[in-house]
């Protein structure tokens, strides 16, 4: 997935981390799904890497004394909130998903909520995951799929041709590239969720808020003007006509694994 520039989604994370639990409510709502798909019914230690962890909402309900829980995220912020949040000890690392710190075969469960589509080159996460897991170990994942805000992205081309909404990787995309990294096992859930917003501009300020706002390379350099904003909004109107607005959301959800056995590679 090309024009995502990794400097300015550190930026807007950072950015977002003091008031971004006010606003994460579908990141929540997704997060509570996937930690269904996690088996935490081993008698040894566990040790689970919770990639992308923000502020620490599944960290903290993935963490009990039996199991090491490292938070890992893009934004130092993040991690501090996290750090201020958590109720047990836990280990925090400031990294990029797609060139990890983490020694090879060291994880037992990569728990991994909304942070496929913030990432360039997904494949070198999904690299790193094998590669970090022990074998028989177990990745979950949620990501967003193309058809998420396209009401929003719609109203936007109808003002201008530029990139005002973040792509969103293709379910297909993501089974082949999982299964180029040595990943196997993998099912996927795929669903859809329309969220209601009293108008157009609390769309905009929930996903400033999450610090999901464009951070596309081919972005506009410039503030967008009153005068275009409002034509945006007389757009959504014609797409969704009601006195709210509804935002569409696709989620994908995923479980696969890194090969078992003593000869897994």
């Amino acid at each position: 997935m090309n024009g995502l520039d990794k400097s300015l989604i550190r930026d807007s994370f950072n950015k977002a981390a003091s008031g971004y639990d006010h606003w994460a409510v579908l990141q929540r709502r997704l997060g509570d799904r996937l930690l269904r798909f996690v088996t935490l019914d081993q008698s040894s230690m566990v040790t689970i890497l919770d990639l992308g962890s923000g502020t620490g909402y599944c960290s903290r309900r993935l963490n009990r004394p039996d199991f090491r829980v490292i938070n890992v995220d893009l934004a130092w912020a993040m991690l501090v909130q996290a750090r201020i949040l958590q109720e047990l000890e836990t280990d925090y690392v400031c990294a990029d998903a797609e060139s990890l710190p983490i020694r090879d075969r060291s994880i037992d469960i990569v728990f991994c909520n909304l942070v496929i589509q913030w990432c360039p080159v997904p494949e070198s996460l999904f690299t790193e995951v094998h590669r970090i897991l022990q074998p028989g170990g177990i990745f979950v994942f949620s990501t967003l799929g193309p058809n998420t805000l396209s009401e929003l992205r719609d109203a936007w081309k109808r003002v201008d041709f530029n990139s005002h909404v973040n792509p969103f990787p293709e379910c297909s995309t993501i089974r082949s590239a999982i299964s180029r990294s040595g990943l196997e096992n993998l099912a996927i859930e795929r669903d859809f969720m329309k969220i209601d917003y009293p108008d157009v501009i609390e769309l905009m300020r929930e996903l400033k808020g999450i610090g999901a706002h464009n951070v596309t390379s081919d972005r506009p350099r410039t503030l967008t003007g009153k005068g275009k904003i409002n034509r945006v909004i007389g757009e959504y109107k014609n797409i969704n006509p009601d006195q709210t607005i509804s935002a569409t959301f696709e989620l994908i959800f995923g479980r696969c694994n890194r090969r078992g056995g003593p000869d897994a590679e």
